[in-house]
């Protein structure tokens, strides 16, 4: 390998060197810490010392844990899995908590030390509360136990979906009006002599056959059969999961898994939560029935065409929305997207998507040649050329002194690997006491885009473009960190070490970045055909720009229904629920959105998400939430005018480095180290409100 700032183990006994070595540096900084007499405790041979400690086992515990989600070999990644398990303990030394807690009401507490140093002590105190640093010493070891049992079964759900390998053989006939270039890229077989193609279960495939399939037969079984994945595993699972969430809860002195979970965020409260969906709820009801009527038409359109009339039976079934979306693309706003997705080429998208971002917040991308831990991971080094520039002649000698982080790209699926998409961060950033170096960030976006095929090269949907511009949202992100302290770095809970970025804060940049994938100048630059290079013609360009919204009312509500059931399920008792969980989705999904979901023996649509074991729990909300703060941020990126007429115009500002760059600083690399509102008030320069979110669900 060349300039990797990760080397992940190759094999269990190296990935075992690694677990004791962070075990063995948090065991030995908490007694260290408690080594310190009494009369001679600070915040610097304390507090500092425990934090950094920390950040140095949080920059290697990700090469113990993270090879659980993207190894080659099985036994790495199994062996991943129980590390993540073995570290609960480690991270938890509670006699710490008694030692900060008295620092903090000691004299020593209130003026030696600045506001971030403050902060970290404050937050540091409430990490240890919320891990039951509070609790007598039984409480603390029935919650260690809820906790280690917790964690177990997070990774062992995470697990079966990653090594899930359910597919579906079907014949050319069954998979009529499917694209050839996609199942040219299908495994192929022969069954009592008939070539069927194996159809799996993962992203690429699912939304192959749900677009594309004309067959709703084939349609209804592909999503069953979706529906069906590690039911029998993470189902029950999933079940036990709830209960030790809601004992640990209640132990800690909180109402409910849920309470607990939005203590910490900006929503604070349940209430504010349900408040929230209902008001969203509200404003798309008639978008909702309007939505679902236009894709009826279509399908009893298309059923009396085909002579199926006798089959029609007015209902809209889950297996239908996104045909009949693709069909209501084609037919009333001119957009073909296996046409449109000819255009977005992996490697031209990816290079405009960096050079967008390089433009937008005033930096540069620097691949670095090398074999990682599989053969089509690229390396890239980050560099602040804002500064660099600023710093002139003396810039240009030194470049490497105005790096800021490194990420890896991992994009296609692979058998064993985390099948959603995401960005990991594999090593915060903070400050070395001893030499002041800036220990720089390290991130992965772990993505499952289409992959090349025999003939064609990895070309990509908008949808697909648009994830991979939101998880590269992510990563700049990630590598905007400048933090003293690696606890206020970007981070969600797929790492083990410590964080504090609120839940529903954590996707609001990206959400906001979202926008530019609907800004006619940015698809302009994404769009080159791969045969021709021709550009992305403009007539395509603002026929796909008016679909933004087509059926937002039914997207939106569905979304909106996953986290009623998720807030739902970790709400309630779980001891005294009546509902199963998959009758609880059925009947609240159905009831919500007026969609009948796949149905038979197996179904459970909580069983194939990820983000319930993930650390989403009671913590969906997060998207719809963030969608209302990103649409408020936004309107600094748009400039309105009314004419002459009272004719209302709008301008973008989307390229605007200069505007990019401010929302860099204020809103990216402060971290965890400010609260969330006061970032947004930051760069809007007023309080935030709802009234651009509300615009965009209610206008056509």
């Amino acid at each position: 390998m060349s300039e990797s700032p990760i080397q992940l183990p190759e094999t269990v006994n190296e990935l075992k060197k690694i677990v004791l070595r962070v075990q063995d540096l948090l065991v030995t900084s908490g007694n260290d810490l408690v080594a310190v007499p009494a009369d001679q405790r600070n915040i610097e041979n304390t507090l500092l010392k425990l934090q950094e400690a920390q950040s140095q086992a949080a920059a290697m515990q990700t090469q113990c844990t993270f090879p659980s989600m993207v190894h080659l070999h099985k036994d790495v990644r199994d062996a991943a899995t129980e590390a993540k398990k073995t570290m609960q303990k480690a991270w938890s030394a509670y006699d710490v908590y008694d030692i900060l807690r008295q620092l903090d009401h000691s004299s020593d507490a209130g003026h030696c030390y600045d506001p971030i140093t403050h902060r970290l002590l404050k937050h540091t105190l409430r990490l240890f509360e919320r891990h039951g640093a509070a609790l007598s010493e039984v409480d603390q070891q029935k919650l260690m136990k809820y906790r280690t049992e917790i964690s177990g079964f997070e990774l062992d759900f995470q697990k079966a979906l990653n090594e899930d390998t359910t597919d579906i053989l079907l014949s050319a006939d069954e998979l009529e009006g499917c694209t050839e270039s996609w199942m040219s890229g299908l495994a192929k077989t022969e069954k009592n002599g008939q070539h069927l193609y194996r159809v799996t279960m993962k992203t690429p495939d699912i939304l192959n056959v749900s677009r594309n399939a004309s067959l709703p037969e084939t349609r209804r079984r592909v999503a069953t059969t979706y529906r069906q994945v590690c039911t029998s595993t993470n189902g029950p699972i999933l079940e036990r999961l709830i209960r030790l969430r809601h004992d640990a809860a209640v132990l800690l002195g909180y109402k409910s898994h849920a309470a607990y979970q939005l203590d910490i965020n900006m929503a604070k409260t349940v209430e504010t939560v349900n408040d929230f969906l209902d008001t969203i709820l509200g404003s798309i009801e008639g978008k909702l029935k309007s939505d679902k009527q236009e894709l009826l038409d279509l399908k009893k359109a298309e059923y009396q065409k085909r002579g199926w009339s006798d089959q029609y039976d007015g209902v809209l079934y889950a297996w239908d929305v996104k045909y009949y979306q693709e069909i209501l693309f084609k037919e009333k706003y001119a957009v073909d997207n296996s046409l449109i997705q000819e255009y977005f080429e992996l490697n031209h998208v990816r290079d405009q998507i960096m050079g967008i971002y390089a433009e937008i917040f005033q930096l540069r991308f620097e691949q670095i040649p090398g074999k990682y831990w599989a053969d089509d991971v690229t390396l890239f080094a980050v560099y602040d050329q804002k500064a660099q520039n600023e710093a002139g002649e003396e810039g240009k000698k030194n470049p490497s002194a105005y790096k800021i982080g490194y990420f890896y790209l991992d994009l296609f699926p692979r058998p064993g690997k985390y099948a959603h998409q995401c960005v990991v961060p594999l090593r915060p950033s903070y400050v070395v006491s001893g030499t002041m170096e800036q220990v720089l960030p390290v991130a992965v976006n772990v993505g499952n885009l289409s992959r090349p095929t025999a003939d064609r090269p990895a070309l990509l949907k908008h949808s697909e473009a648009n994830t991979f511009f939101h998880e590269f949202g992510h990563v700049c992100h990630a590598m905007s960190s400048k933090a003293r302290y690696s606890l206020f770095n970007f981070s969600w809970s797929v790492v083990p070490y410590p964080t504090s970025l609120a839940m529903d804060f954590l996707e609001v940049p990206s959400i906001m970045l979202e926008n530019w994938l609907w800004e006619p100048t940015v698809l302009k630059r994404l769009g080159k055909h791969y045969k021709t290079g021709d550009e992305l013609p403009d007539d395509l360009i603002a026929s796909l720009t008016k679909t933004r919204k087509v059926i937002k009312g039914l997207l939106f509500s569905q979304q909106i229904a996953v986290t009623a059931i998720d807030l739902k399920l970790h709400t309630l008792d779980p001891y005294t629920r009546r509902e199963s969980i998959p009758e609880l989705w059925q009947h609240m999904s159905e009831s919500l959105v007026g969609v009948k979901l796949e149905s038979g023996e197996g179904v459970n649509p909580a069983c194939q998400l990820y983000h319930i074991a993930m650390g989403y729990d009671a913590g969906y909300y997060v998207y719809s939430w963030s969608e209302m703060h990103a649409h408020d941020l936004y309107t600094r990126f748009t400039d309105k005018k009314t004419d002459e007429n009272a004719h209302s115009h709008e301008s973008t500002r989307a390229l605007d480095g200069q505007l990019g760059r401010e929302y860099w600083e204020k809103v990216l690399v402060p971290g965890a180290t400010v609260e969330p509102i006061e970032l947004l008030r930051d760069f809007l320069g007023r309080e935030p409100n709802t009234e651009a979110f509300q615009r965009f669900l209610t206008e056509p």
